[in-house]
């Protein structure tokens, strides 16, 4: 099958054919890659491309996919879709609309109290997963109703953290 991806914010063409249970040939950008998968939880799968194993975990967005590899998070996106909607904005949009981890993470420090304002963009919540420290973003201006984690806590994707209620902003969109 053929898709276009738009992975961080580029387009980039895949050919993907599953092989056999656990295994799917693909040419990404035109890079052939052999790559054996299998899930771990629903929001992980373990894969090993080249004879190398990496874990992967993914979340549900708005926008699309995130996908954090290595510590690293990506937007992922169906670029055929997002073409047929037409062009959007850029920049602190791209945000996941909830606070939210990318992975199994600890909560290393929370950064707002219920009732702080924040603005879009600040950091509010910071985790840790596999050694490497990710600071949660608010995903748009309002203020903090509930904070729904302490210090030290075990927290998962989907799990929010932080409860925020929207501030309409004069004459903008509040999308």
């Amino acid at each position: 099958m053929n898709y276009s991806l738009r992975i961080a914010g580029q387009d980039m063409p895949v050919e993907a054919e599953l092989s056999e249970q656990g295994s799917v040939n693909a040419t990404i950008a035109g890079r052939e890659v052999v790559a054996r998968f299998r899930g771990i939880s629903p929001n992980q799968i373990h894969l090993e491309v080249d004879g190398v194993g990496v874990n992967a975990f993914l979340a549900d967005d708005p926008l699309g996919k995130l996908v954090n590899v290595g510590g690293t998070t990506y937007l992922v996106q169906d670029a055929d879709d997002l073409a047929r909607s037409g062009p959007r904005r850029r920049g602190l949009k791209e945000l996941p609309q909830e606070v939210t981890p990318p992975m199994p993470s600890v909560v290393v420090r929370i950064m707002v109290g219920q009732g702080d304002p924040v603005e879009k963009g600040q950091g509010v919540v910071v985790v840790s997963a596999m050694k490497m420290e990710t600071t949660l973003q608010a995903p748009f201006k309002g203020k903090v109703l509930k904070v729904n984690a302490a210090e030290g806590d075990k927290v998962m994707p989907g799990q929010i953290l932080v409860d925020i209620e929207r501030e309409a902003e004069e004459g903008k969109d509040t999308q």
